[in-house]
Parts: structure tokens; sequence; C-alpha cells
């Protein structure tokens, strides 16, 4: 029953570009500093607890580590004995994700220009849902405090600036939300 305006997705969406950008980043440092090709899961899960740290890391980290599990044993059964017809699914169905599997893919690819491991994608898209989660879930608390339906970048100002830990993560002024306010 609450929505979100135009202006605060556009800044949940620069978010997760954002924090895409940054652990991107920070795995494909792993891979050069480890002379490796391929950025694995395992890149994306330590960039993830370098670029986040604290009790979100550990989240995000759960998070990701339940979506590769899913995305693995959903797939074939192993059982070559009848030929059964399935119906295609996406990566993000199979990995019980609503962010799209395959857009990360192909951003990862073109952004480190390394080869992409088969579950670093959906590492990386359950590790990014699970942080517009959060930040959705706090902003629209704040939304609930005024009463309002409507999350706006007010809301997500607040919501950020009232966590400690998305504090940190996001030192940048949001646009159109306004200061935390300081009664003495």
């Amino acid at each position: 029953d609450t929505g979100i305006s135009k202006k605060a997705m556009a800044v949940v969406d620069s978010f997760v570009h954002d924090m895409f950008i940054r652990i991107t980043e920070e795995s494909r440092e792993l891979v050069l500093m480890h002379e490796k090709t391929t950025i694995t899961s395992r890149e994306i899960q330590t960039a993830t607890r370098l670029v986040l740290g604290g009790e979100l890391a550990k989240h995000g980290v759960s998070e990701g580590v339940k979506a590769v599990t899913k995305f693995r044993y959903s797939g074939d059964d192993g059982c070559d004995d009848a030929p059964v017809r399935r119906r295609n699914t996406s990566q993000s169905a199979r990995a019980g994700l609503q962010f799209p599997v395959g857009r990360v893919k192909r951003m990862l690819k073109e952004r480190t220009k390394n080869r992409i491991g088969a579950t670093a994608p959906v590492y990386l898209a359950a590790v990014l849902e699970y942080l517009v989660a959060e930040v959705l879930e706090l902003g629209g608390n704040a939304c609930k405090d005024f009463r309002v339906k409507r999350i706006t970048p007010r809301h997500v100002t607040l919501a950020i600036r009232g966590d400690e830990e998305l504090d940190r993560l996001i030192p940048a002024a949001i646009p159109g939300g306004g200061v935390i306010p300081h009664v003495h």
C-alpha cells in the first residue's frame, strides 16, 4: 500500500548504480591482485565484505550465498532417464531474485572486461537487492511516521541518515532530501 515517487526512485537507482560500481571495482582489483582472469562469486563476496562492512556485509553475504545455492540446485536435477520438456526460466527466477541477473552479468562484462563466473552476477544481484530492500524498508518506515503513502527523497534521506551503517556507506547528500533535524 506504500508507493515511491519518481524522484525517490531516481535516488534509489543512483544508489544501486553506485554500489554496483564500488563492488565491481573492488572485485576487479581482487582479481588483478591474485593474477586471475575470472571474477567469481568468491571475489564478489570478498568485495561485498570490504565495501559494506559490519551487519550490512553479514546480511548481504547471507543473501548472496542463499541466492547462489538456490541458483545452483534449481537447474537440472541430474536425472537423464526421460526427456522432460521444461519451460525456460530466467536466471533471476532460478535464484529467487527480483533483480535482473542477466543484466547484472552484461554490466559486469562491460565494466570489467574480465571473464565472469556463472554465479558472480547471481551473487551481486542478491547483494544489490538486499541493499535496496533495506533502504526501501527504512524509507517506508519513515513514510509511515509522517502518515503518507508515498516514499519521497526526504524519507530515503531520513532512512539512510538514521541508520549508522548506511550513513557511513552513503556520505553524499541526496537531492531533495533536506537535512536531518537536530533538536538541542
